[in-house]
């Protein structure tokens, strides 16, 4: 086997789970384990996605009266305060509308900080990788493609583009396990088995078989 099947069919592999690591666990661990500081709006809307808003604001905001809340209200709901930063995560989810946007932090949160530690070992990789992908895949169609779609990638400023860029190079390396795995230097590999294995010895019964039919 030559180097470039052995590059292709380990070394790569290895090198993007290596990347992969070292750029979501510490992700997901600042989301989980920091604090940011939050204000106005989005202030206002962690009050009422965690319950703490004010009585009057919160039952404005679930429908429950008519009447928009009071400027002492609103003012107090819009107060700065401190949270983890997946809290932000939560408020983006929120403002589109997705579902359980706290939950739906946590979840990227920790697929972000133990994803990303199992990938550098290589254990159920290819599980761990969908989520990074599709935590990516997300992150791309929430705040980048928007963007995208009003100004085009040719107008982005330089630090729209770097997040557009690193979003779409995540993403990429992440498919790239999921579709071919973690490689042979991984826990996986040793475990499972892999296609690799497999290959091998069906090329060398294949090459014994054309021994055998050239003989």
């Amino acid at each position: 086997m030559g180097f470039s099947r052995v590059a292709a069919l380990h070394l790569v592999p290895f090198l993007a789970r290596i990347t992969l690591c070292a750029v979501f666990v510490p992700a997901g661990w600042s989301k989980i384990m920091d604090q940011a500081e939050f204000s106005g709006p989005a202030a206002a809307t962690i009050r009422t996605l965690t319950g703490a808003t004010p009585d009057d604001a919160k039952r404005a905001v679930f429908g429950q009266e008519l009447s928009p809340p009071s400027d002492a209200a609103r003012a107090e709901s819009e107060a700065p305060l401190k949270a983890r930063k997946l809290y932000g995560v939560a408020v983006l989810l929120h403002d589109h509308q997705l579902p359980y946007p706290v939950a739906q932090a946590w979840l990227a949160a920790i697929t972000e900080l133990v994803g990303g530690g199992f990938l550098l070992i290589g254990f159920f990789s290819r599980i761990w990788a969908v989520g990074l992908s599709t935590a990516m895949g997300f992150a791309f169609a929430l705040t980048t493609l928007p963007i995208l779609k009003t100004v085009g990638p040719l107008d982005l400023e330089v630090a729209t583009f770097t997040k557009a860029a690193a979003q779409v190079a995540l993403f990429t390396l992440s498919l790239g396990i999921v579709f071919t795995g973690p490689g042979g230097l991984s826990i996986d590999q040793a475990v499972f088995g892999g296609g690799g294995r497999r290959e091998t010895k069906k090329g060398g019964v294949g090459s014994i078989d054309s021994a055998e039919d050239e003989g």
